[in-house]
């Protein structure tokens, strides 16, 4: 027996999903806001990524985009291959996310941000990771990309080639950050798979019956931050682990839409809303393993 094929009994294993009846085994959940030059890169990564191992579904929730473009963009696409959900508002990442979600029942569920463009077999090695079943969230490792595609060029905000993300971890401070950005994307140090506090929200991979115990990501994060955190911080509870698989890659042309479009997120609104959602029950530990 193949390992893929390995996988795919682990994970069905107590879900009553039989990849062999055609089930699909990964939902991937990509929320939209304009930006179809970058939906258009993200969604032509996700064949390779996937790599032929399993089937799998995609939902695009779009949280009212130029209304002209959508419908250009949405016409164009095959509806045996998408659902897509049109709001008439932006509704924010966490209830957009929620929302696409729940279309479909698939055993693994990915939030993917549209503005993260995969490299090969990326996926596979994610959904090879939820063989364990520990790990109740993975994610993965994300570069900043070669090429700008009308961001502001910085090479110290926004180092080309260098890691944006290879975990989130918690300071005695309580403040979130991610570990390693900026650094080499072969530092050996980088490619070790680790268990970490938090991944983003951006590339994040979870189990359908833990999605649905939580409730999937908090709406009261509004347009979003914190909610990647948020739920991580529940799994925990549940008693899984969160990891990065390092062998996952992808570029993250990060801030790509919010600076674009000047969308400012609520930041400090909420971090002060997760200290108070979490008063009395962050621990920290020393992060002698980064």
């Amino acid at each position: 027996m193949s390992r893929h094929k390995h996988t795919h009994k682990q994970i069905s294993t107590g879900h009553k999903v039989n990849p062999n009846v055609g089930t699909k085994l990964l939902d991937i959940v990509i929320c939209v806001y304009n930006r179809f030059d970058l939906l258009t890169k993200c969604l032509g990564s996700i064949t390779n990524a996937v790599g032929g191992k399993f089937e799998y579904n995609i939902v695009l929730v779009d949280n009212n985009s130029d209304k002209e473009e959508a419908r250009k963009f949405y016409s164009e696409l095959d509806p045996q291959q998408y659902t897509i959900i049109r709001n008439q508002e932006n509704l924010g990442f966490p209830k957009a996310c929620n929302q696409g979600a729940r279309r479909k029942s698939s055993p693994l569920l990915l939030m993917l941000n549209s503005d993260v463009i995969l490299w090969e077999n990326s996926l596979d090695y994610m959904v090879q990771a939820m063989d364990d079943p520990k790990i109740g969230v993975c994610g993965m490792k994300l570069l900043f990309p070669e090429d700008s595609l009308g961001l502001q060029s910085n090479a110290v905000v926004r180092p080309p080639g260098k890691v944006q993300h290879v975990g989130i971890v918690m300071n005695i401070r309580t403040d979130v950050f991610h570990i390693y950005l900026g650094w080499d994307a072969n530092h050996p140090k980088v490619n070790a798979m680790r268990d970490v506090d938090f991944v983003t929200g951006a590339a994040f991979l979870t189990r359908r019956h833990i999605w649905n115990k939580i409730g999937g990501f908090y709406e009261g994060y509004g347009t979003g931050t914190y909610e990647d955190v948020d739920f991580c911080l529940l799994s925990k509870k549940l008693g899984y682990n969160t990891i990065v698989k390092t062998k996952a890659v992808g570029y993250h042309y990060t801030g790509a839409t919010a600076e674009k479009y000047q969308i400012a997120y609520p930041l400090n609104q909420n971090r002060l809303l997760f200290l108070q959602r979490w008063q009395g029950e962050l621990i920290w530990r020393e992060a002698e393993v980064w």
